[in-house]
């Protein structure tokens, strides 16, 4: 990132790329008002000198010329109580291509530069507005790929998340405490450890530690969705299946072996959760190639899924290559037996599948649509038997890989701490120091112990304009 200090003034265009209503340029820093002064003109063509704070004026945008861009709408809101936390302009156009980058390059002609992704949620941050975890949750909110997934962003852009890491900290700091006094006398450290507590605290602060990691999984499939392989031989229906789902025709549906030759990936929202369905190619022994590399990559779609699909023709019963397949899943507790072609009638039912160790089955017929709902319900309590209890309450979620490994770094600090405890206490420094590093992987998270680096890699994700 350049300009970790603010000291310049940035601008990017707000809003997406293409036709639409609206097109929003956003200009921060301390030259913002000035050069929206330089290229607004009233109605009658005047210069505006004075511009009250959060108050909408309508007006033209003019290039260096004089010459009209577009009819706007401005307005101007001080720092620091702005997003950025710093002087914000905002042009409102008409939405276009043309027009909009039209009027970014005359804000940029007049002494802004183009922002980089991520940099007006970044000075937010470093300008204290937002901590990291309210930064990234911004991000993540953009990104969104459910309602559920939204409900879980906006409560860490609310500070859920960080009044809880807060919360383990602060514990750990008062811990901390009776350690740095056993530093300070020596002579009573065994004593004031034992009547702090210390290795009581260490392990309610390693079980607090815990409770937010046993959320990751959840919330790790309420924002990337449950990765669903449908799997079997050629044309069992596995196609029909993904747009019975889809409810749309999205695979191409053959009675010729061997039509899906590749791995077909698209997601639907199903109790607020997105499901990402994964139609593989038909495992059997290929005739080319081309066939060979698309079951390769079901097979390897099959290792990587949430939830297996494993459908088959219920029509013509359980087969030999039915076996063949069920015997490369490897964890059957995660496969799902679908008996499809139920409007032809069943030589082989879900009262049959005990005797092949899988717990959920269900009976549909994809081409007439019957029994999609009850699987899409199967699906969902497989990874989570009620999502919207995730995000009911008071109850964090963790989403993000750095968090859970930063979770993870901290409790092995602490754990690290016990140990030492438990194998009588040689000097408390050691212990300090173990502590050190729990609060450090902490502060981490929030982002009051971080680097450059950690910004350009977290705000590097963001879309220019945010």
């Amino acid at each position: 990132m350049k300009d970790l200090f603010c000291e310049d003034t940035i601008a990017a265009i707000g809003t997406s790329i293409g036709k639409g209503a609206i097109g929003i340029v956003r200009i921060s820093g301390k030259e913002a008002l000035k050069i929206l002064k330089k290229m607004f003109r009233t109605k009658k063509g005047k210069v505006k000198e004075e511009f009250e704070e959060r108050r909408m004026y309508y007006g033209f945008i003019v290039d260096r010329f004089g010459e009209p861009i577009d009819e706007v709408l401005v307005v101007y809101m001080r720092g620091p109580k702005s997003f950025t936390g710093e002087d914000v302009v905002e042009i409102h156009s008409h939405g276009g291509i043309v027009v909009v980058r039209k009027i970014l390059r005359e804000v940029l002609r007049r002494g802004a530069r183009l922002a980089e992704p991520g940099e007006f949620t970044m000075r937010a941050f470093l300008n204290g507005r937002i901590d990291l975890t309210q930064a990234e949750a911004i991000n993540e909110l953009i990104e969104a790929k459910s309602e559920l997934s939204a409900k879980v962003a906006l409560k860490q852009l609310e500070g859920a998340l960080s009044k809880k890491i807060r919360e383990i900290r602060d514990f750990i700091l008062e811990t901390r405490a009776y350690v740095e006094a056993a530093v300070d006398f020596p002579e009573e450290e065994v004593e004031i450890i034992e009547r702090g507590k210390v290795k009581e605290r260490l392990f309610e602060a390693v079980d607090r530690i815990e409770e937010l990691l046993k959320t990751y999984r959840e919330g790790r499939l309420i924002k990337e969705g449950i990765k669903v392989a449908i799997v079997g031989r050629p044309n069992v229906g596995k196609s029909s299946l993904l747009n019975a789902l889809l409810q749309e025709e999205r695979a191409i549906v053959t009675e010729i072996p061997g039509t899906t030759r590749d791995v077909i990936e698209e997601t639907v929202t199903f109790r607020g959760l997105p499901l990402r369905l994964i139609d593989t190619a038909g495992i059997r022994e290929a005739e080319d190639r081309v066939e060979r590399i698309g079951i390769e990559r079901s097979l390897k779609k099959l290792k990587e899924a949430d939830v297996v699909l494993f459908l088959i023709d219920g029509s013509e019963g359980f087969t030999d290559e039915d076996r063949e397949i069920l015997g490369q899943i490897e964890n059957r507790e995660k496969v799902i037996l679908v008996v499809n072609k139920k409007d032809l009638g069943l030589k082989f039912t879900c009262r049959d599948a005990e005797s092949l160790g899988i717990k959920r089955c269900v009976e549909i017929s994809a081409k007439k649509g019957e029994g999609i709902e009850k699987l899409a319900e199967l699906i969902t309590e497989l990874v989570m038997l009620e999502p919207e209890a995730v995000v009911g309450g008071n109850e964090v979620v963790i989403t993000s890989e750095r968090h859970r490994e930063l979770l993870e770094r901290a409790k092995e600090s602490l754990l690290r701490a016990i140990r030492t405890l438990e194998s009588g206490i040689e000097s408390p420094e050691f212990l300090s120091m173990d502590l050190e590093d729990a609060l450090k992987s902490l502060g981490e998270i929030v982002g009051e112990v971080t680097t450059e680096d950690m910004y350009d890699i977290i705000f590097s994700r963001f879309c220019i304009g945010k």
